[in-house]
């Protein structure tokens, strides 16, 4: 997340009544932009490789991993739920009152 899209306090803007509601539709839609950014790039990957005559989709299919591949990974896999879940425990500020209508 960049600077700008928080404030001097740390916290950003929260638009759902609770703060977990909010930290919760933040996550979701943090990995669902993500995932289809990946499945687009596996898309256009899988076109371009059979364009110049290699069925990689058979390839990655009948691929095993190396049990350093499989470490690589593990690692990879902690790194990306620690950053979904850092909206978690971060304090957010509210755009309009609870209770209020905007």
């Amino acid at each position: 997340m960049s600077a700008a899209s928080e404030s001097s306090a740390g916290r950003r803007e929260a638009f759902f009544e609770t703060d977990a509601i909010d930290q919760l539709v933040t996550m979701i839609l943090e990995v669902a932009t993500d995932h289809w950014v990946l499945r687009e790039r596996v898309f256009v990957i899988e076109k371009a490789a059979e364009q110049l005559g290699i069925r990689l989709a058979e390839a990655v299919e009948a691929y095993k991993l190396s049990p350093e591949d499989q470490q690589l990974l593990a690692t990879q896999r902690k790194a990306l739920i620690e950053n979904i879940m850092r909206s978690v425990n971060r304090q957010h500020r509210r755009t309009t009152p609870p209770n209020e209508q905007p």
